[in-house]
């Protein structure tokens, strides 16, 4: 995708200001009628009804209300006793005082109220209404029984009345009408409104929620009335800027206090050589009943109409969807007008731009023909931007075409931030950020994943530096009634109770087949797919706020395919994968120990764009991590509240899975401990990373889904333009270090260049949106994250913003007398501890035995330790578990890599250091997230560093409950005594006294 970086139009004034405009609207009509007009209007033209259908018809919310009475004098005594009305709307023949005297009174009690006459049209009620003082009236309709009249006159006072902030703040923008005939105007009001209004739904289709959608709606274009010369010239002058164009009559009044007897024949004409002179651009429409003004339109190369035409709305239908760049965007040859193509929305405006002729592309830029259709559909801070844009700025006719899609490009990519939109296999594009399928739930990591998208739109983080892009991966999300339908469809129900092994199970998943529907959905997503997706579990309970299930379920990536069809089959194996994980051995064993029903859960599933570049075959980003709001192990000047951040090169499978990561505080990012001498980086930097192989061929049907990752070495990839950005060179003869990726040497992943000298504000990205996640969740929280600096001269570089869950606070106000639970006499004593206070009814220790402890053998253990776990189940007792290096961890060289059901019975776990094998314990991986949030305890020592302790001979000299070739375990006659003070990282196993 190119990310070239644009002056892209505030999101602000796309996204943030729905109830900006139309702030004054009329909710309630006070409708002065004599008993018969009431009848009519009530009983045979049904006119509440048409109204609310008419509102209905045009995708207009909250129609008017009507309150009736039968004379002014009575409407005064409502107006006095009643109030709240937004408009008056009085027929003729009303009583004493009459229409005049009423609306009079009216304007001098309530000033604010606009008084509409309406009356039938005869010559007899035309010729008093002229010999009337009718300027406390604002405007006099001729009434056919029309409902679509009342809708018109509604729209024209809100219009009136939200004016100045809409057109002149907003961007808003106008048709002027010059028309003095009252029969004229009430028959053209009605079909312009319907033609906008009609119009603005049509509009509706581009926006992609209903927040758009209401902000498309009021902002669509406005219609101002002027019955005289000088109210039109006012008009102009004060909206000329926002005016689409003008519709006048040849002969009307030059003043409001004019009678229509006085009339000047030619006054459109003066008004039309003003504004000729001012704007020569400007669209404008002369009507007439007399020809002869014709071959003066045609002079000002204006348009005419013949008022007495049979076709008389039809042509002015036609010249408004025309010139005032209503309906679809016709590209034509500017030299005989043959249609080039024809754009109905943004994505084939963007499409278009980019292919027409330079000659058609000039023509249109030129005429500002662009910018206008852009302000009729009320994409205003794009259109003002492309209008700003000048032509003699660019060296060439292809840089301005260039700079003007991606205007487009970007524009579009920011509406969609901070939405989740409906997918529609019609109108879904790559520029929509986030898009759910199906009608279900979105479980809780894509929940996790709209939050961050909208948190990310209300905090201006997309274009908050100016070479860097934050947003979430471009993403879709199959939410859970497609879960329920493959399960119902193919018969899997049974899997719940079933007694199968996982590769069993997704055998019987894979060879079932996705809903029809799904499939056809997933076939218009792929149409505009060209990178790697990684396809992911979104559970419904996921991330949940107060029992995250991190890393439970599985998360397969698939590679892109020139063959859509061959990338459909690989993503339909890899949502059923992941529907199958919901049923694994592990995800049983988590959902059982977590108090929840494996029947009652539910699977939504994840698509996500993949951050990262192709290189030699392998895609991956420059790094990936995980960052915590929250430190529970601070060291030297680090500090709990600042939080702690773990990152790799490559996937982030490293930091998750508890591989070889780089630890450093995002307050103190240059003084990472693992980097902090020149030995500590060559023993403790990272020496393989994690990368997707391309090859679709590396993708097959496993429940181990790492599948087709491959695990590469830094030594052999160091080339790698990746590899580059995140290592230094350590040059052995001299043995020093530098930074550049040119100098020979061995590769050490330090990410110096950006923790200690700022080539990327990692920390201080990572530091506002932990804040920002601390703050909207109202607890400490952990996030998920990756970063591509791999992009070319002129492009934004990344960062994914791939997922945000609580951490679940372990420090329970249950206060433990340390005086009387010290570390002496103890068999475990740490501090570093995680965990709730006391825990009753422990009586076993499972330990590995140091002297049989080999990290080549760690699987081994992992084996011995699910017979062992299992036994422990069947008894019902839980225990204190202890072994060196990192429990979880997928490297089995830095600890013991189990999974859930390996350990479900543990009430402790304990992470022991060996004399030969100290690991420093990693806070971002999945294992670590749920093994909190469950209120086991955690605890890290060291003892051979003097870092707590572990009694392991006095256990030695215990009588072994049982005994394995490297697990041992010893039970107590009596619980033991187990205290953990979370808030104060210390924790202790005793024996009782």
């Amino acid at each position: 995708m190119d990310n070239t970086i644009y002056s892209i139009p505030s999101s602000e004034a796309v996204c943030n200001v729905p109830f900006r405009f139309m702030r004054h609207r009329i909710h309630k009509i006070l409708l002065v009628c004599c008993s018969y007009d009431g009848y009519i209007l009530e009983e045979d033209g049904h006119i509440e009804a048409q109204i609310n259908q008419e509102y209905m018809d045009l995708n207009m919310s909250n129609p008017p209300s009507l309150t009736r009475v039968s004379s002014t004098a009575e409407a005064l005594e409502r107006l006095e006793s009643e109030g709240g009305f937004d408009f008056i709307l009085t027929m003729y023949n009303v009583g004493e005082p009459d229409v005049f005297a009423f609306s009079r009174i009216v304007k001098e009690r309530y000033p604010k109220v606009p008084v509409v006459l309406l009356t039938s049209f005869s010559k007899d009620i035309y010729r008093r209404i002229e010999e009337q003082d009718r300027t406390a009236l604002d405007y006099i309709f001729c009434w056919h029984g029309n409902a679509d009249l009342i809708i018109a006159i509604i729209k024209l006072i809100e219009d009136r009345m939200n004016a100045d902030k809409d057109i002149l703040e907003g961007g808003v923008q106008s048709i002027l009408l010059v028309e003095d005939s009252i029969r004229y105007y009430s028959t053209y009001l009605p079909a312009i409104y319907k033609l906008v209004l009609l119009q603005n739904s049509e509009f509706l289709k581009d926006a992609y929620n209903e927040q758009q959608q209401i902000l498309r709606k009021r902002a669509r274009p406005k219609i101002l009335l002027a019955t005289n010369y000088e109210d039109a010239v006012r008009i102009y002058q004060r909206y000329k800027s926002n005016l689409l164009g003008v519709i006048s009559d040849v002969g009307f009044p030059l003043h409001p206090t004019d009678r229509s007897s006085d009339e000047k024949k030619d006054a459109g004409i003066d008004l039309c050589r003003l504004i000729r002179k001012d704007n020569p651009l400007m669209p404008i429409l002369l009507q007439s009943s007399e020809e002869c003004f014709r071959e003066q339109a045609e002079l000002f190369e204006v348009g005419f109409i013949q008022k007495n035409s049979k076709t008389l709305h039809e042509e002015l239908a036609d010249y408004i969807g025309r010139e005032f760049a209503f309906g679809d965007f016709e590209f034509r040859d500017p030299v005989n007008g043959t249609l080039i193509g024809r754009a109905k929305d943004l994505r084939d405006m963007q499409k278009l731009i980019a292919q027409i002729p330079d000659s058609v592309f000039e023509y249109h830029t030129s005429q500002n023909h662009l910018s206008k259709w852009l302000y009729a559909r009320g994409l205003f801070p794009l259109a003002a931007s492309i209008r700003a844009l000048d032509r003699a700025h660019f060296e060439s006719i292809e840089e301005h075409r260039h700079k003007l899609v991606a205007l487009i490009r970007d524009y579009r990519t920011m509406l969609g931030q901070g939405v989740v939109a409906r997918f529609d296999r019609d109108s879904y594009s790559s520029a929509i950020g986030f898009a759910r399928l199906g009608e279900g739930s979105l479980g809780g990591k894509a929940r996790g994943l709209a939050f961050i998208n909208s948190m990310l739109q209300k905090y201006h983080e997309y274009n908050k530096y100016e070479d860097i892009r934050i947003l979430i991966p471009r993403t879709i999300v199959i939410a859970t009634d497609y879960f329920d339908r493959f399960i119902k469809e193919n018969d899997l129900q049974y899997v719940v109770s079933a007694e199968m092994s996982d590769e069993e199970l997704l055998s019987e998943f894979v060879a079932s087949r996705l809903p029809e529907q799904l499939i056809s959905e997933l076939k218009a997503y792929l149409a505009t797919v060209d990178y790697p997706l990684a396809v992911r579990s979104s559970s419904k309970l996921e991330d949940s706020h107060y029992q995250p299930f991190a890393g439970i379920y599985s998360t397969y990536m698939i590679p892109n395919t020139e063959d859509k069809s061959q990338m459909l089959r690989l993503l339909s194996k890899a949502i059923k994968s992941v529907y199958a994980s919901v049923y694994f051995a592990a995800s049983r064993a988590y959902i059982a120990t977590s108090s929840n029903l494996l029947s009652e859960e539910k699977m939504a599933v994840i698509v996500q764009q993949v951050c990262g570049t192709l290189e030699d075959g392998y895609f991956f980003p420059t790094l990936s991590g995980v960052a915590r709001s929250i430190n529970h192990y601070p060291i030297g000047d680090e500090r709990a509240e600042e939080g702690i951040v773990n990152i790799a090169l490559g996937l982030g499978k490293m930091v998750v899975d508890g591989g070889q990561t780089l630890r450093f505080s995002p307050r103190y990012p240059q003084k990472a401990l693992q980097t902090s001498t020149l030995d500590l980086t060559l023993r403790d930097t990272q020496r393989e990373f994690y990368a997707l192989d391309m090859r679709p061929s590396s993708f097959h049907i496993s429940s181990d889904d790492s599948v087709n990752l491959a695990r590469l070495t830094v030594a052999d990839h160091a080339s790698m333009r990746n590899v580059q950005h995140a290592a230094s060179t350590w040059n052995m003869l001299e043995g020093t270090l530098s930074e550049s990726p040119y100098d020979k040497g061995r590769k050490l992943i330090t990410f110096n260049r950006i923790l200690k000298y700022g080539t990327f504000p990692l920390a201080q990205i990572i530091e506002n949106l932990l804040a920002m996640g601390e703050q909207e969740m109202r607890c400490p929280v952990e996030m998920e994250f990756a970063v591509n600096l791999d992009v070319k001269t002129g492009q934004k570089k990344i960062f994914n913003f791939l997922q945000i869950r609580p951490i679940i606070s372990t420090n329970d106000d249950i206060s433990t007398q340390w005086d009387e639970h010290s570390g002496d006499d103890a068999l475990i004593y740490a501090e570093r501890a995680l965990g709730v206070g006391a825990m009753h009814g422990i009586s076993d220790i499972v330990y590995v035995k140091p002297q049989a402890f080999d990290n080549l053998r760690t699987e081994q253990i992992a084996s011995e330790l699910l017979a062992l776990n299992s036994r422990m189940r069947a008894e019902g007792r839980g225990y204190v578990l202890v072994g060196p290096g990192r429990w979880g961890s997928s490297d089995p060289f830095l600890g013991i890599p189990v999974k859930w059901s390996h350990i479900s019975e543990a009430r402790v776990i304990v992470e022991c250091g060996l004399d030969n094998f100290r690991v420093e314990p990693s806070q971002g991986t999945h294992f670590f997230q749920n093994v909190t949030s469950l209120g086991i305890g955690y605890l890290t020592i060291n003892p051979y560093e003097g870092d707590g302790v572990f009694d392991v001979d006095r256990l030695n000299g215990m009588t072994a409950t049982e005994e394995g070739e490297f697990l041992r375990r010893v039970s107590f006659s009596e619980p033991l005594t187990v205290y953990i003070d979370g808030r104060n990282n210390r924790g202790v196993v005793k024996t009782a006294k």
